[in-house]
């Protein structure tokens, strides 16, 4: 009779786990235009993201500029040309992202590389393609950075590993032809 009581009640403690003591993920909404100040650095380097424009047109690429910063205080070789990625948010709470392929391991070679001291920037161009974009509103992206671990002994130090940016929020507006244009 003991029996039944304890496993009737562990039966009765697993549903209230799964019927409301456990927590969900709450739906994040973009809700700041321009520069969100939450990066992340990482060992010494930092990922900054902007836009020249706070406002773009569905359709056309929006345009952003992502520097690479050391904000160390060591000096570090870093590719030109790192794996890069960009996530955003839609103004509906959903999130996407274009895929990048992440390698683990790479050859670099010197005129692959910069030689980034303390303080020092790269300036990485990006691109978001909006055609896909399913309505306007407010969008926050964000810009990953990854770099594999180099293979080539001559190259040391030399940084690996990944970067998030800080978030950057844009007006996304219908396309709209201007009068007179062809």
């Amino acid at each position: 009779m003991k029996a039944k009581g304890w496993s009737a009640g562990m039966v009765g403690l697993g549903l209230l786990g799964l019927l409301g003591c456990g927590t969900l993920e709450e739906v994040y909404y973009p809700h700041t235009l321009g520069t969100l100040n939450d990066g992340q650095p990482h060992e010494g380097l930092a990922l900054e993201l902007s836009s020249p424009n706070f406002v773009a047109q569905l359709g056309p690429p929006v345009s952003f500029s992502v520097v690479v910063k050391n904000a160390g205080a060591k000096a570090v070789w870093f590719p030109k040309k790192p794996q890069q990625g960009f996530f955003w948010s839609y103004a509906s709470g959903r999130r996407d992202c274009f895929m990048i392929d992440r390698n683990e391991t790479a050859f670099f070679h010197r005129n692959d590389c910069v030689w980034l001291e303390p303080g020092r920037e790269l300036v990485l161009g990006g691109l978001v393609d909006t055609q896909y974009f399913p309505r306007p509103g407010l969008t926050e992206f964000r810009a990953e950075v990854h770099v594999p671990r180099n293979t080539n002994p001559e190259l040391q130090p030399f940084w690996s590993g990944r970067l998030f940016s800080n978030g950057y929020g844009v007006m996304m507006v219908p396309f709209r032809k201007i009068p007179g244009a062809p």
